[in-house]
């Protein structure tokens, strides 16, 4: 009698080994991307199990790429970033901003006569067709038009983008830079006109090397910088010249890259940074060279991190296409402070969204870490606390009482729009339907978020009365006068703050978000203002008055989780912590 041949694993029915596939890789918290390795890890930093993958061909060709299709992948940022990140990210960022600088320097040198020629109809005409959305600015961008408002040119780079997202206002800026440099005697005027009308002062907070003073060993620290450029390191016509060329002429990278040592090394060499350059204002802002005495800076100090968007593209970037087709769920947490522009790296994902259309990507932004940071965009308000924090100035205490009310309120409501601005105009740059989300997150406290989030119903109810009441007016103040007012925020934001109350946007929070506040009750309230002679040309004053004295007549019932000076000092190292820019640590680090 033949013995019956023992059932093993591969006879049982094939929807039976699909479910046992799916209870043996599932990870109740998902896959968390580590990005000083560049892989995929379990919860507690637990190496992915796949040894069943191992055992022969048969079960290798029924899991292809169950484990991405089963698990929600997971980005982060770092709450404390290892050395090679925080100096690879600490730069990266730095050379984000000195290729902002450079645009913005040229920008506003439009307002010289000496450079208005190059600003000819045809570039006008080019820049008004591929962003229609800015063409108003063309005609009052220098002193020499009719009604001019040096207000549009002194913008460039500052957080108004005009209603529109920053992405698009700063893309704006890159094309129109774009179509001057056409002309090759562009780059020499503008040198020129820069040596001759400008000198990069400390105490003006548009320079690209603003120090603030908050007590006598700032106010020392500045002087020092000062008298660095002045005397010892002047920068001459051909060396202002060769900075414009190099910052003008070369691509500024994604903000969402990041970039490996030697690739970042080959950025600055791109455009002619490097320790030999004879550019010390470059040098000094990029971190490449201090001056003697300035070693206590806090902002060498600072946790720099990128994005948990940027480590995804990163991660996608790195596997294949194929890979990428089997992800389905990725989370992306927007928990710290990280660098360049964070709220538009969203952009980056589009193609991989584009090629995966079963791919859902949620990306949760903190309120209390993010949002409501002193450091959302350019970070500087933190080298300000930062060296609050060093100096001890003033009490703890006294300090944060002073940030967080009314500085809540302006950063909450800022910030929500930045970012909600931004999401918003994602569809139009080719973002498929619901393949991406949102959401505002109010942990550790949403209870509290709630009322957090009343300020940013209240400023977009602000807008619309606003709106209403300039309609009113005759004749109208028009775009430039209107958006460049204090209430107002952007285009967007009205409407998205209604879609998320009412349930109806791919943007949500995690807390309740209550009612709508009424625009005609805000409108009523505020009809005894007038725009008279004397305002026209900044009518918008009485109605931020007006704001603020309503905010003081309601403040908030609570002081945030932390304060401003805990979230700063979260953000910084200790102090006795080697230097951010000292050679030797960048050369020693890794980042594989």
């Amino acid at each position: 009698m033949s013995s019956r041949p023992r059932p093993g694993f591969l006879s049982l029915p094939r929807e039976l080994r699909d479910t046992i596939y799916h209870h043996y890789l599932f990870e109740p918290e998902g896959y968390h991307f580590n990005l000083a390795s560049g892989k995929l890890c379990a919860s507690g930093n637990r190496p992915v199990d796949l040894a069943l993958l191992r055992t022969c061909r048969v079960v290798v060709a029924e899991m292809h790429h169950l484990p991405l299709r089963t698990n929600v992948v997971h980005f982060s940022t770092s709450a404390d970033p290892s050395e090679s990140e925080r100096i690879i990210s600490a730069r990266f960022g730095m050379l984000l901003n000195y290729f902002e600088r450079g645009r913005i320097a040229a920008l506003r040198s439009l307002r010289e006569p000496s450079l208005r020629p190059y600003q000819t109809p045809v570039v006008d005409a080019k820049l008004a067709l591929k962003y229609p959305q800015f063409a108003p600015l063309l005609h009052w961008w220098s002193p020499e038009s009719p009604g001019a408002c040096p207000s549009v040119a002194a913008s460039a780079g500052i957080a108004s983008s005009w209603g529109e997202p920053d992405s698009d206002y700063l893309a704006f800026q890159s094309y129109m830079i774009e179509l001057l440099t056409i002309n090759t005697d562009f780059v020499d005027a503008l040198a020129e006109s820069y040596v001759t009308n400008h000198v990069p002062y400390l105490d003006d907070p548009r320079s690209p090397i603003y120090s603030p003073v908050v007590d006598e060993a700032s106010r020392a620290r500045r002087e020092h910088i000062h008298s660095f450029l002045l005397d010892k390191g002047q920068i001459t016509r051909g060396e202002r010249a060769s900075f414009f060329r190099s910052v003008l002429s070369a691509s500024s990278p994604e903000p969402w890259t990041i970039p490996s040592l030697e690739e970042l090394a080959q950025m600055m060499a791109d455009v002619n940074l490097s320790p030999s350059n004879p550019a010390r204002e470059a040098q000094l802002c990029l971190g490449l060279e201090t001056p003697e005495g300035c070693e206590g800076y806090p902002w060498k100090r600072v946790k720099w991190r990128f994005s948990a968007a940027a480590a995804a593209i990163h991660f996608f970037k790195s596997i294949s296409r194929e890979t990428c087709s089997a992800v389905r769920r990725v989370v992306l947490h927007e928990d710290r402070p990280s660098i360049g522009f964070p709220e538009s790296h969203a952009l980056g994902l589009i193609p991989f969204c584009v090629q995966n259309p079963q791919l859902r990507i949620e990306r949760r932004v903190n309120m209390w870490r993010v949002l409501l940071s002193p450091h959302q965009r350019h970070r500087t308000d933190l080298f300000s606390i930062g060296n609050q924090i060093v100096s001890n100035s003033e009490s703890v205490g006294e300090f944060s009482s002073k940030l967080c009310d009314w500085s809540c309120i302006t950063l909450i409501s800022d910030s929500c729009c930045r970012w909600i601005t931004e999401a918003s105009g994602l569809a139009a740059k080719g973002m498929p339907a619901h393949s991406f989300s949102l959401v505002l997150d109010g942990d550790p406290a949403p209870d509290k978020s709630s009322e957090l989030f009343e300020r940013v119903k209240e400023a977009a109810a602000w807008q619309v009365a606003q709106a209403q009441w300039y309609s009113d007016q005759s004749p109208s103040p028009g775009f430039i006068v209107m958006r460049e007012d204090w209430i107002y925020r952007s285009e967007v934001f009205p409407q998205a703050i209604n879609d998320i109350v009412n349930g109806k946007s791919f943007i949500s929070c995690n807390f309740p978000t209550g009612t709508l506040h009424d625009p005609r009750a805000v409108l009523n309230m505020n009809r005894h203002i007038v725009l008279s002679d004397s305002h026209r040309r900044m009518p918008g004053r009485d109605w931020f008055i007006a704001f603020g004295n309503h905010q003081k007549r309601h403040p908030m019932r609570f002081l945030p989780q932390l304060s401003f000076i805990d979230f700063a000092a979260e953000e910084l190292l200790p102090e006795e912590h080697m230097p951010l820019i000292e050679g030797k640590a960048a050369q020693a680090s890794t980042f594989a």
